[in-house]
């Protein structure tokens, strides 16, 4: 994965539990050789806290979506039968099937974990590799030929032991395998794959026999004796060569490196403060983003994106409809009273109830104004955040929402309706991804000019940090007497006056500028 596809993941990750993704911390960085990241979230989410039910099963369900996405092998996991049916729910029907295709067909046990990444993440603050320790205590189980003296013997070896646990809820028969200072590694059941009844028959059998010759005193006395004859020849290495790394260090110029810039020349630093300054100006250019491509960045389903607005538009379309149930119960009163031809006060009653139906149509399309304006605004096609709703509706705007309701009475109908209102709502989500990518596509097209300069200049700086052998040596000589005396305009004007254009803006392979220069005194 590249570090964008990295920067996705996180970023449905937070979707899916509910986080802001502008308050979150992601870091990637590398361990032994592998790129891997950490994704940092507030529980507190300013208005919620962060969801985690069931989160192991819907962080599954991310997992095979990214791998399918990018077309990686899918892993198949202990809860596939429950993302089959997250997935067929949102609408992901191919992918789905896909998942489904990795569950077997036979009953057979769930995948079990020989030890949980708690468990792992522990040892490895302790400096202790988990599954190497796993990888040998297999080796030596399968070596032993099922015998638990020989074992024990082999685990020793590897400074290793097996015991009882700690637990009293399953007698001495429960046994783990830990170091000799107590870190624990795991079950022995766990960790070799031996079913509970088989291992206490081993345990019977290991009682019934003579303990093996114990070895081990003997060998720490000769592990003792080597490791004095070695200290002492290490002593005698180590002597020498701290003193032919004096006798090369007295020869050598010595190095002044950028991230102590105090120890520089004052014109060096402000040469450097200038060459940073412009550097980052130049950067900042080229990341740049639209702030639609800040709140909406990553590339998600249009089935996805209904289901988000679906969720957040929950209690909103829950109280459409109890408002609407309202109007049918005033109005049916209403209907009611004209039927009665005789009974006393009747025009009074009707006067009362043709209020109380006018309050709740108001109040029905006040909630469908409030609706629809927030699906609007969510979604980007309206820059008018909308007004907060107004329960019960001032009476000099009854009418106003009467009107209202009245020119949208089929998008009401489409509202209650659950299916149709999720159709109409994806309708909006695909006319807002049109909206935002021609917006987005005409803004990146008037900044063009702005991003080519920006462009030229970063060359221009990398090569000024790294000047090409081909330029003369007089010219090189120039430029470093301008960067000793803190004149960075000088040296960039220099620097151009010695190439042609075509030349000095033209793209120049290096691998990698990092922030951090090295002089000699």
């Amino acid at each position: 994965m590249t570090d964008q596809q990295l920067f996705d993941f996180a970023e449905d990750i937070c979707r899916e539990l509910g986080a802001d993704p502008e308050r979150t911390t992601f870091v990637i960085h590398q361990k032994d050789g592998k790129t891997h990241g950490h994704l940092l979230l507030p529980e507190w989410q300013d208005s919620h806290v962060l969801s985690s039910k069931f989160s192991w099963v819907r962080l599954e369900k991310l997992a095979r979506l990214t791998e399918i996405k990018l077309g990686h092998a899918l892993v198949p996991g202990r809860h596939d039968k429950a993302i089959v049916k997250a997935l067929r729910e949102s609408g992901e029907y191919e992918a789905a099937t896909q998942v489904e295709a990795l569950i077997p067909t036979e009953k057979t046990p769930a995948p079990v974990a020989a030890y949980t990444s708690q468990a792992r993440r522990m040892t490895e603050r302790q400096g202790f590799d988990l599954p190497t320790a796993r990888r040998e205590i297999m080796m030596f189980w399968e070596n032993s030929g099922s015998d638990l003296r020989k074992f024990r013997h082999f685990l020793s070896s590897k400074n290793l032991q097996m015991r009882a646990g700690d637990r009293t809820d399953r007698g001495r028969e429960a046994h783990i395998i830990e170091t000799a200072d107590g870190l624990l590694i795991g079950s022995f059941t766990r960790l070799t794959k031996i079913r509970m009844k088989d291992f206490r028959q081993l345990l019977e059998d290991e009682a019934s026999k003579k303990p093996l010759l114990d070895l081990r005193p003997l060998a720490q006395k000769s592990g003792a004796r080597e490791a004095r004859r070695a200290s002492m020849e290490q002593r005698e290495h180590i002597d020498e060569t701290k003193a032919e790394r004096l006798r090369i260090q007295k020869r050598l110029p010595s190095i002044v490196p950028f991230n102590t810039p105090e120890r520089l020349s004052p014109g060096l630093q402000i040469y450097f403060r200038d060459w940073k300054t412009e550097m980052q100006a130049a950067r900042a250019i080229l990341n740049a983003k639209h702030p639609l491509e800040k709140r909406y960045v990553s590339e998600v389903s249009l089935d996805m994106q209904t289901e988000g607005v679906m969720k957040m538009m929950r209690q909103g379309w829950i109280k459409l409809r109890k408002a609407n149930a309202l109007v049918a119960e005033a109005r049916k009163a209403l209907n009611e009273l004209d039927e009665r031809k005789w009974e006393f006060f009747r025009k009074r009653k009707i006067s009362d109830a043709e209020k109380v139906l006018q309050e709740a149509l108001a109040q029905l399309a006040e909630i469908l104004r409030y609706l629809v304006e927030f699906i609007l605004y969510h979604l980007g096609l309206s820059n008018q955040r909308p007004a907060p709703l107004q329960i019960p509706v001032p009476v000099e705007q009854e009418m106003a929402r009467q009107d209202y309701l009245e020119k949208r009475a089929d998008l009401l109908k489409t509202l209650l309706d659950e299916k149709a209102c999720r159709d109409w709502v994806k309708d909006r989500c695909r006319d807002a991804e049109h909206k935002r990518a021609r917006v987005i596509a005409q803004w990146h097209e008037d900044r063009a000019p702005e991003v080519e300069k920006a462009e030229q200049m970063i060359r221009q700086l990398e090569t000024l940090a790294r000047l090409p052998r081909r330029i003369p040596e007089e010219v090189k000589a120039r430029i470093e007497t301008l960067k000793r005396c803190g004149d960075f305009q000088g040296a960039i004007a220099d620097l151009k006056n010695s190439f042609d254009p075509i030349t000095i803006n033209a793209p120049i392979k290096i691998s990698k500028l990092y922030s951090k220069f090295e002089f000699i005194k």
